[in-house]
């Protein structure tokens, strides 16, 4: 049975349905931009109509959920965090943090159809049908690429980083170098001295060498540091003891909100970030959680409906 048969029998659209929104799949998106933290810059996010979305998280459950990822990828995946991609580089002296351009959009439909033939073993047919189901058309400069919103693009993109995350984890052996990798970040460290200088030229070699997809180094976001210095990896502080903190500057501010939440000084608006930010401390640093609980009680952590247990042994 083809690929195209099977999604006719599982899913909710009749043949012309189907066949309507697999030709037009690609320009099926609600583009718009959202500003980045550097001044002027921004970043286009492409979301799926609901009938595109829907096939998407189909293939994904049917299809790509089985396609090889390598363990060093760290983001996208149920079971791993950035508190593990953290937690990786924690106790090493010295860090090195690289970062791709332009992630998403780099893998174009050519390579993920290429990936599907060649290493999916898939057949041609099936192949061109999947990467026209998962890419859009960017309008702007006519690339058919993955997007920044759709749900199949974070599968994928570590799916055809598999050989990349293969070649650097071989590298990092022979130098004795930790490395993980969160979606379009890279972290590398050690204890040995002056090893993460080569290990960047030797990634960017990586880079070139791979027929696709085509990754290329931001080098302007390049960051290397030590434990001599403040060292922040996805967000996290790595502390001089080598654990992961939320940092004191966020630790601070997430004290104060609580404080105006048990108050109830806090805007009704800032309450669900005010509760998603708690259970994201929860799940990073757990001792901090603990601090507050002593400090404003149980009942307030209640009040707000964390998805956490409050009498769980480990408070």
């Amino acid at each position: 049975m083809s690929l195209l048969e099977k999604m006719l029998k599982e899913l909710p659209f009749s043949a012309d349905e189907l066949r309507d929104v697999i030709s037009t799949a690609q320009y099926r998106y609600k583009v718009y931009r959202i500003p980045k933290r550097q001044p002027n810059q921004y970043r286009t996010i492409a979301q799926p109509s609901p009938e595109v979305k829907v096939i998407q998280r189909w293939l994904i459950a049917n299809v790509l959920a089985t396609l090889p990822v390598h363990k060093v990828a760290m983001a996208y995946r149920e079971g791993r965090s950035i508190a593990d991609h953290a937690a990786v580089h924690a106790k090493n002296r010295f860090l090195l943090k690289l970062d791709f351009s332009n992630f998403f959009p780099s893998i174009s439909v050519s390579d993920v159809r290429r990936y599907l033939v060649e290493v999916a073993k898939m057949s041609a047919n099936d192949a061109r049908l999947v990467s026209l189901l998962v890419c859009w058309r960017n309008k702007v400069n006519g690339d058919l690429c993955l997007s920044i919103g759709a749900p199949t693009s974070p599968l994928l993109s570590n799916v055809l980083l598999y050989k990349f995350d293969k070649k650097i984890v071989q590298l990092c052996r022979t130098h004795r170098v930790a490395y993980t990798r969160y979606a379009d970040d890279l972290a590398f460290s050690t204890n040995k001295k002056e090893v993460l200088s080569e290990i960047s030229k030797q990634v960017q070699a990586v880079c070139e060498s791979l027929e696709y997809p085509k990754l290329v180094i931001n080098s302007s976001k390049t960051v290397s540091t030590s434990k001599a210095f403040k060292r922040v990896l996805v967000g996290l502080v790595l502390t001089p003891e080598g654990a992961v903190s939320l940092g004191r500057d966020k630790k601070r501010r997430l004290r104060s909100e609580l404080y105006r939440f048990s108050q109830a000084r806090l805007d009704i608006d800032d309450v669900p970030k005010l509760r998603g930010e708690l259970a994201f401390a929860w799940s990073i640093e757990k001792s901090f959680i603990n601090t507050l609980l002593r400090q404003h009680g149980r009942e307030v952590f209640r009040k707000l409906d964390l998805p956490f247990d409050l009498d769980s042994e480990e408070l």
